[in-house]
């Protein structure tokens, strides 16, 4: 009979050890993408885009985000336009697993070819997986909106980027 308590004991002390867990808050991130941008309702065919981006987590489910991304699309008069963005927001994040699916809003300022430029604000989509601690690969979607003076044979500052991405990570 004094040996069931002591067992039951055991058993107890041994399911409540559990493992440290490790979120992602103050954890910094610098990372860049390769992809494809296309504006919403233009005849164009989908330029090419690459994107360098850095991050802090300022919480398991927020991070603060810093992206530039750039993407050169064809004119109809056979030059070319280059797009660049600067933007900075805020994204929600659920990192419980190795895959780390987020949404985020940023605004920042939007420019072709570095002479007319205006703001511009842009909605996040994205799936992260962690590699390793240190290392993650993702793809993201943004819907971008600028009031940049757009090229007479694009349409009117809406446009969507997709990238495929690699990241560094640490500080945590």
């Amino acid at each position: 009979m004094r040996r069931l308590p002591v067992e039951w004991l055991l058993a107890i002390a041994s399911s409540s050890i559990t493992a440290e867990a490790g979120a992602f808050e103050r954890e910094w991130h610098l990372g860049g993408g390769l992809g494809a941008a296309d504006f919403i309702g233009s005849d164009e065919p989908i330029a090419p885009a690459a994107s360098l981006y850095a991050a802090y987590g300022l919480s398991d489910m927020f991070d603060a985000r810093l992206e530039f991304t750039g993407s050169r699309h064809p004119l109809d008069d056979g030059s070319h336009t280059v797009l660049y963005s600067g933007s900075a927001g805020i994204a929600y994040k659920i990192d419980v697993i190795e895959w780390v699916p987020y949404v985020g809003v940023l605004a920042g300022y939007y420019s072709y070819d570095a002479e007319s430029g205006g703001i511009g604000f842009s909605t996040a989509l994205g799936l992260d997986y962690a590699v390793t601690r240190s290392f993650g690969l993702g793809v993201q979607l943004r819907y971008h909106w600028t009031t940049a003076k757009v090229p007479t044979s694009l349409t009117e500052g809406e446009y969507f980027t997709g990238f495929l991405r690699a990241e560094y990570r640490w500080g945590w």
